[in-house]
């Protein structure tokens, strides 16, 4: 066996999420840890909130924790939801039921958008126009016809407009895709992506009144349903890992469990094909949560599983047999004899775990820190309109 496909392995079985590994993939100090700023309390991005449901507030109260930073404007049309979210915001913060207040403030910097989907377009060009950075929660617009619109407005603006794949920013994606890359992973043919939960993906609804603003998700006129809301996160990541879009795709679906008025499906199931024959298999379950989150990724000579467990995210490796018994004649295969006696059991290694730390396993609080670094440096955001 060649020296290098040893080292894939025993490096593989030996390595952890260290602050070392994060540096040899390119995270910032600041993104690596989700903490204190170096920014100083004079230098603040102002920030307006449009939109302050659920996803709204939840992001405010992550901003809040993230000095230079500050949320100065709300804007919702729902009082209640309005008034929980100026609760977590700025003290002088000031509450609108009209996002145009907030673009025609002069003061604001940036504004995040976390509307319904079908109301990002106009917001996030009104917003353009206004001269703000935004950060547009996913995905970027309802239609193809009005992304392209709004990426040749954005082709010629210099703010920044950043979109809320999140994924994105959590370190462990950074080193899978550096390891399915490498020519010991073999060919990369297969990938399967499941987001799957037991239940009905509804909100809570107050008053019946509200029932198509709260829970909108359910409604074709205001959602792109499951694929939009979730395995587009997934689809997000694999495309910026093997580098190219799918130039095909198949798919079914249907509402055949929550026979509760909606129209948006309660399972999905899509295949998307590449020009390079890389197929992927996307599955949102609303009636079984078997397999939860989680990504697949089947190469030749191994398998890279991510999966999110409770609060933490796991990677493991999983090696083909034929694969392994390169690996024990090789020379030095001591080094990795435990891994070698898992895997010839078919089972896995972990090779890191709760890639952003027990106090934040969620990445969105790296992806809005590196929304305002991209604007204080003036450089582009991991997850653009482009």
């Amino acid at each position: 066996m060649n020296k290098s496909r040893r080292d894939f392995i025993e490096t593989a079985a030996k390595v952890s999420l260290a602050g070392s590994m994060l540096s040899t993939v390119g995270f910032s100090p600041a993104i690596q840890q989700f903490g204190k700023s170096r920014i100083s309390a004079s230098d603040q991005i102002r920030i307006g909130v449009i939109g302050t449901g659920g996803r709204g507030t939840g992001l405010i109260r992550l901003l809040h924790d993230i000095e230079g930073m500050s949320v100065v404007a709300c804007c919702d049309i729902l009082p209640f939801r309005l008034d929980d979210a100026l609760a977590h915001a700025a003290p002088e913060a000031k509450g609108y039921a009209d996002y145009r207040k907030i673009l025609d403030d002069a003061s604001i910097d940036a504004v995040i958008i976390s509307t319904p989907l079908y109301l990002h377009y106009q917001m996030a060009k009104d917003a353009v126009e206004a001269g703000k950075h935004i950060y547009c929660e996913k995905t970027m617009t309802f239609t193809i016809d009005e992304a392209q619109k709004l990426g040749k407005l954005l082709d010629g603006s210099p703010n920044l407009f950043q979109v809320g794949y999140q994924h994105r920013y959590n370190p462990l994606y950074a080193k899978v895709k550096e390891l399915i890359n490498g020519e010991d992973f073999g060919h990369l043919g297969h990938i399967e992506c499941y987001w799957n939960r037991n239940g009905d993906w509804r909100r809570p609804v107050p008053d019946p009144k509200f029932e198509r603003i709260i829970n909108w998700r359910m409604y074709r006129e205001y959602s792109g349903g499951m694929m939009a809301e979730l395995s587009s996160h997934q689809m997000n990541i694999i495309n910026w890992m093997v580098g190219r879009s799918p130039s095909q795709v198949m798919g079914t679906g249907g509402i055949d469990y929550w026979k509760d008025g909606r129209e948006t499906f309660d399972n999905i199931h899509a295949m998307f094909s590449y020009e390079n024959g890389l197929k992927v298999n996307c599955t949102c379950l609303t009636t079984n949560a078997q397999m939860g989150f989680q990504m697949r990724f089947y190469g030749k000579n191994a398998t890279i599983q991510i999966a999110q467990e409770e609060q933490e995210y796991v990677a493991r490796l999983y090696i083909e047999p034929r694969y392994l018994a390169d690996v024990r004649s090789a020379a030095g295969v001591d080094a990795v004899s435990g891994a070698s006696e898992k895997w010839s059991k078919g089972e896995p290694i972990q090779l890191f775990k709760d890639a952003l730390g027990k106090e934040d396993a969620e990445p969105t609080g790296h992806a809005l820190r590196s929304f305002g670094e991209c604007i204080r440096e003036n450089r582009k955001p991991a997850v653009g309109y482009e």
